[in-house]
């Protein structure tokens, strides 16, 4: 059953959310990523609306990429999980010393009520993103020479998957996303 939800928790209480917020609160969260000369543009796509705990509150799904040039590490591709923001949240660190335009990027993340939670990185080329029963679907493609799963540099990380087409079912719980099953 694909799950696709209209109703969130923001800031303590309840407010619609539909599709035009989650896309908004996503990328209003991630105009915080700073980015630098080899990983860049961090955008938000697939975005998906669910109550995945099934407690009343919606969370919001989507796909982080970014585009990156000549990058030695795994280019960023991440599910991500982002949870109602409450009164006092510690994921918003406003400081008097932040300058004028990251004040704003952080009141507009205030606005939007939504914050990164949990996430998890796909080493492949994300086909599809769905919610199946309470829980994230996504397929993709590894290949020899992904951007995104660099196999020459892995270190203790771990291995990048054989090449060939995925299908991983993601498990979420506050603070945690896991991998619950994954089928080739």
């Amino acid at each position: 059953m694909l799950v696709f939800a209209g109703l969130a928790a923001v800031s303590g209480g309840a407010a619609a959310l539909d599709s035009q917020g989650a896309v908004r609160a996503a990328n209003r969260w991630n105009a915080l990523r700073t980015g630098d000369d080899i990983q860049f543009d961090h955008r938000a796509s697939r975005v998906l609306i669910a109550d995945l705990d099934r407690d009343g509150v919606d969370e919001v799904v989507y796909l982080l990429t970014a585009t990156c040039v000549q990058a030695n590490f795994d280019c960023e591709n991440e599910v991500v999980v982002m949870t109602p923001l409450r009164k006092g949240d510690p994921r918003i660190r406003i400081s008097s010393l932040d300058h004028p335009e990251t004040l704003a990027k952080w009141r507009q993340v205030e606005q939007a009520g939504y914050a990164d939670d949990a996430s998890l990185q796909v080493p492949g080329e994300v086909r599809a993103l769905a919610i199946v029963d309470g829980r994230i679907r996504v397929e993709f493609d590894a290949t020899l020479k992904s951007p995104t799963c660099k196999r020459s540099d892995r270190g203790a990380a771990e291995p990048c998957p054989e090449p060939g087409r995925y299908r991983w079912t993601l498990a979420w719980q506050p603070g945690e996303l896991t991998r619950a099953r994954e089928t080739r």
